[in-house]
């Protein structure tokens, strides 16, 4: 089932349709995040230094014996040859730009901060890190990676005042994740 391009297409318009949906949820309560998307050297850093324990979860994943992850990784291997086997690094690029960039806006730019607003930041993480792992159900095993991921990505957010390290992690994440288990598969 390799994606054509009108599918490819709607995949990167679903990913970044997240962002436009966190933009306007944002601008509708008044919360501030475009303040939290300023790109400096030091934002950009921080994003690719966090994609560094990100990695190490994935060659954990990569080659471990643990059988939970071991069937994840082969239930990723098989989807990902599956959907992107033809697709050029370039395709997988974009998708991952959008990915990164359309969920961390909706998720922890606007979502995590309006749950923390009428209940504390604790919960407000918690909560967005839980439905950023349901939005992921491809199995357990991703659910609780994914939530854990938005556990890290939702404390970067927060700890730094920032989307754009957020932003850079996501995205570079998946784009390592993308090309290593379609050299895979």
């Amino acid at each position: 089932m390799q994606l054509n391009g009108r599918t490819f297409a709607l995949a990167i318009w679903l990913e970044a349709g997240l962002g436009f949906v966190g933009i306007a949820w944002a601008w509708a309560l008044g919360l501030p995040l475009f303040d939290r998307l300023e790109w400096s050297p030091a934002a950009v850093l921080r994003g690719v230094g966090a994609t560094l324990p990100m990695g190490g979860l994935l060659v954990l994943v990569a080659t471990t014996t643990w059988r939970p992850l071991v069937e994840l990784r082969e239930q990723m291997e098989s989807l990902v040859g599956e959907l992107f086997a033809r697709s050029h690094w370039l395709e997988l690029a974009g998708l991952s730009l959008a990915a990164g960039v359309g969920e961390e806006l909706f998720f922890r730019g606007a979502l995590q901060p309006w749950i923390a607003g009428w209940s504390s930041p604790l919960l407000g993480l918690v909560a967005a890190s839980l439905l950023f792992g349901l939005a992921h159900p491809l199995s357990r095993a991703y659910f609780t990676l994914a939530t854990l991921m938005g556990l890290y990505l939702g404390w970067l957010a927060m700890a730094y005042g920032d989307l754009v390290a957020p932003i850079i992690a996501h995205g570079l994440y998946d784009f390592v994740a993308l090309v290593y288990m379609r050299s895979r598969a």
